[in-house]
């Protein structure tokens, strides 16, 4: 049962980041759900600049009824009559929130597997949206230097294809990881709903809040590998709002007490206390609804591989 606190909470939209001036999105911010029978603004508006090694790129948005919002991510160039745009891509919403995921994924690639050939294509993705909407096709090369995304397929222009070079993967997928955090928050509302299995789960969108950590493996791929523990709505709550490590632990030890989390000791660290580790860098992460994943394990840490299962979100 899902304690009331908890549900108002869920159900609230998270004020503090409203007036972050790291992104100038006041106006974007301030959306609310649509209203039967509004209509959508045809217009973007400017949400943020970047300057990434001496590269200006500009990020609009616009709201949009079928898809939340679309962003328009463009590099531009200055001139003496002022600055212009020289390259573009679309983005709906949902499509931003995983490329933030792969370019994450991508970013540990790089952490596990150098030293890596220059020049190499060392990633290539596709994301195709529900009636092949929107495609987006990614390379990188230059080690973890230039970021190429390419757009094949559009709904917003017509033509040859758009392409967009980005200089810094992480500084590229930070600034638009924080933008589409902010919107969502801002602007999709969190609902808990119950699968045929009896799992309740916290829904944004068409996503699903799924609890991992990046620092080391979460307890279910061995003693604990139950479904619950993957979405457990209070606490995702209490990840996304409350964000107190000792009401976190203490919630996890009354709730799933043979977790024993001490028998998965990050050799790397050098820490007393391996629980506050685990405790401290539970995140959410929002995955597909319907979509297979399952949890990896790090280098470095125990593993039964023979145990590694998949869930659907």
């Amino acid at each position: 049962m899902v304690p009331s606190n908890i549900l108002r909470s869920l159900y609230k939209h998270p004020q503090s980041r409203r007036n972050s001036k790291r992104f100038r999105c006041s106006n974007l911010l301030s959306f609310k759900p649509n209203s039967p029978g509004e209509r959508m603004s045809p217009y973007f508006n400017l949400c943020t600049k970047l300057t990434i090694r001496s590269k200006e790129y500009s990020i609009y948005c616009k709201r949009d009824a079928r898809h939340g919002a679309i962003f328009k991510i463009a590099e531009m160039i200055g001139l003496p009559d002022g600055r212009v745009i020289v390259n573009k891509i679309f983005v709906t919403l949902d499509v931003a929130t995983e490329l933030c995921e792969r370019l994450n994924a991508l970013e540990q690639l790089y952490r596990e597997s150098r030293p890596l050939p220059r020049n190499g294509q060392l990633h290539f993705e596709e994301m195709i949206e529900e009636e092949s909407t929107l495609k987006l096709d990614l390379s990188v090369r230059e080690y973890r230097q230039n970021l190429q995304i390419t757009q094949s397929k559009k709904i917003m222009t017509r033509g040859p294809c758009d392409s967009l070079n980005i200089p810094d993967v992480g500084e590229f997928r930070r600034a638009l990881y924080q933008l589409v955090e902010d919107f969502a928050n801002n602007t999709l509302t969190l609902s808990i709903e119950t699968d045929d299995s009896g799992i309740s789960k916290v829904i944004r969108g068409d996503r699903v809040a799924v609890i991992y950590c990046p620092i080391r493996p979460w307890p279910w791929t061995r003693s604990y590998p139950i479904k619950e523990l993957l979405f457990d709505p209070t606490l995702v709550g209490l990840i996304l709002f409350d964000r107190d490590v000792d009401k976190i632990r203490e919630y996890c030890e009354r709730t799933y007490p043979n977790l024993m989390v001490d028998s998965y000791v990050d050799m790397d660290f050098e820490q007393n206390d391996w629980t506050a580790v685990l405790f401290e860098n539970l995140k959410i992460r929002w995955i597909r609804r319907g979509q297979q994943f399952r949890i990896n394990e790090h280098p470095g840490t125990l593993s039964l591989k023979q145990e590694d299962h998949w869930f659907t979100a």
